[in-house]
């Protein structure tokens, strides 16, 4: 069973990608400013993004450029009528991975939402593999599902559902053949209070004083974490306007790769670091990364070592430390 766990986590990665899709504080924006001065036709929103990070250990380093678009559709009249649709590519330079192993690695994703009063309906994939978008099944996820908003009131919103997931997860009928459809539930809770928010979808977030200068900011996944205070500066009189925010905190990251050959790959690190945002569309960070670990899986589905999830035959714990650094940048038109 355990077997089976990093797949699952991938699937939960990709379910929160795509309900996060939904609460762009841009886009909640936009719409507010739209529905005052032009309450009339549609609106599609266009934002395109570029990003930038390195990661850099004593004998390995990660350079990940990316590019992004989303497009969202609404009407101004019809709040809860939309339409979104994002697609994004991730290239991954590794420096200093073992020579047998793939030292490019290719991330693709694509998802559509359609919403209309309290239904949801989604579809997308991700592929991610040492080969240009597709490495075989055992690299590639593919989903489609609906959920229903059961309970939308002032503090408290409920939604449930199911998606069809199409996977390679190692298993094996009768017959030799592989199953590959597997239904997984959606579920997506939200508290929303002047003082704290806090919300599943499905990975948990907290936000304790949302709309105050400073606040405080927590996300957990597994084995990720991340815990941030923030500075903001708001307009007048408009807390969802931000201008520009400050923060500093504390991170645990996993990077986890699954090559087309079967073989796995993956890097777990502690992190301090410090962040700046402007109109949530320009964000720089960096900071200093400690306890690295590292790991190499000679085969598809080995047991999990017992640390971070990372997938494994042969563990490195001694990459040490070093620093990473991170810029990110979207328009919208």
């Amino acid at each position: 069973m355990t077997r089976k766990i990093l797949p699952i986590i991938l699937l939960l990665f990709g379910l929160a990608n795509i309900y996060s899709q939904t609460t762009d504080p841009i886009v909640e924006n936009e719409q507010e400013t739209t529905e005052t001065e032009q309450a009339s036709a549609e609106r599609t929103i266009y934002l395109p993004g570029l990003s930038y990070s390195l990661l850099s250990f004593n004998d390995i380093q990660f350079h990940n450029p990316s590019a992004s678009l989303r497009v969202f559709r609404f009407n101004p009249i019809e709040r809860d009528k939309f339409l979104s649709f994002s697609l994004s590519y991730n290239p991954q330079i590794i420096n200093g991975i073992e020579h047998d192993f793939p030292d490019l690695y290719h991330s693709a994703a694509a998802f559509f939402i359609y919403g209309k009063k309290q239904h949801l309906i989604n579809a997308g994939f991700m592929a991610r593999t040492d080969k240009p978008l597709y490495g075989g099944l055992n690299t590639f996820m593919g989903m489609a599902g609906y959920s229903n908003n059961l309970i939308k009131k002032d503090h408290f919103s409920m939604t449930l559902g199911i998606s069809l997931v199409v996977m390679d997860l190692g298993v094996k009928l009768n017959n030799g053949t592989t199953w590959m459809l597997w239904p997984l539930p959606i579920v997506m809770l939200n508290w929303e209070y002047d003082w704290i928010n806090f919300s599943l979808m499905p990975i948990p977030r907290l936000e304790i004083a949302p709309k105050k200068p400073v606040s405080l900011t927590a996300r957990a996944g597994y084995p990720d974490y991340d815990v941030a205070v923030w500075y903001k500066n708001f307009k007048e009189d408009n807390p969802s306007f931000e201008f520009f925010a400050i923060g500093a905190g504390v991170k645990n990251e996993t990077n986890r790769l699954m090559f087309a050959d079967g073989r796995s790959y993956g890097i777990n690190y502690n992190a301090l670091y410090g962040a700046v945002r402007i109109f949530r569309l320009f964000e720089i960070s960096g900071g200093w990364t400690f306890n690295g670990k590292e790991g190499y899986g000679e085969r598809n589905y080995e047991d999990l070592s017992s640390y971070a999830g990372i997938n494994v035959s042969k563990l490195d714990d001694k990459i040490g430390q070093g620093f990473f650094f991170s810029v990110s940048g979207r328009i919208m038109f």
